[in-house]
């Protein structure tokens, strides 16, 4: 398994090269799979973002056919970049969903996280009294002068 995810880290690593022309030329920069897919991502949920303010916002008109026309283009970089690396942002929504749905509603993920804080406080406090020096444990506070 530790094998198959350092493979799997290394080939999302790998370089790729993007080549383009525009007026000023031929243009190329790199990146990786991984670089990719977060950008994916980011558009597809900008996206979303788009167009549920429409609706939250009431917007109209103009506006309205912007934020529309915005994401109707964003929708289309994103699907050509992750057709470009086989990726599939509805399906990976899916998973998601349904991972969280099978996960306990009861759990408490802030209790949890509390406890986690308590027991790391507690450790580090018994680690500094392990190396700190002896000292006689005293009621009384140092004289300060």
């Amino acid at each position: 398994m530790i094998a198959q995810s350092v493979q799997l880290e290394q080939f999302l690593g790998e370089e790729l090269i993007f080549c383009f022309r525009d007026l000023d030329g031929v243009h190329t920069f790199t990146t990786c799979y991984g670089d990719i897919y977060k950008t994916v991502n980011a558009l597809r949920d900008y996206v979303r973002l788009l167009e549920s303010v429409c609706d939250q916002w009431e917007l109209t008109g103009f506006h309205r056919a912007t934020y529309e026309y915005h994401a109707e283009k964003l929708r289309k970089i994103a699907d050509k970049l992750q057709a470009g690396i086989g990726y599939d942002y509805d399906k990976a929504v899916e998973r998601c969903k349904r991972k969280r749905a099978q996960k306990s509603h009861s759990s408490d993920v802030g209790e949890d996280a509390l406890l986690l804080t308590v027991r790391a406080a507690d450790k580090s406090t018994d680690n500094e009294k392990e190396a700190a020096p002896y000292e006689e444990d005293t009621p009384w506070e140092p004289e300060l002068e």
